[in-house]
């Protein structure tokens, strides 16, 4: 009986360390994808203001 205890508290010490590494990695992919999302969005925005600026004449809605 003795042995399915050591034997439990083991696997649960390496279920730990697997949820560990699972969220420092999901935490590091995130911290690094925060820049390049940021910046796609900034580029489309800007995008979209110039392509609306450009087009002024499609925004003229008083006829």
């Amino acid at each position: 009986m003795e042995f399915l205890l050591h034997l439990w508290d083991e696997l649960d010490d390496v279920a730990g360390a697997c949820r560990h590494v699972a969220t420092s990695a999901a935490a590091e992919v995130l911290a690094a994808a925060a820049p390049l999302i940021a910046a796609a969005s900034a580029l489309l925005l800007a995008g979209g203001a110039t392509l609306l600026l450009t087009h002024r004449e499609f925004l003229n809605l008083a006829v």
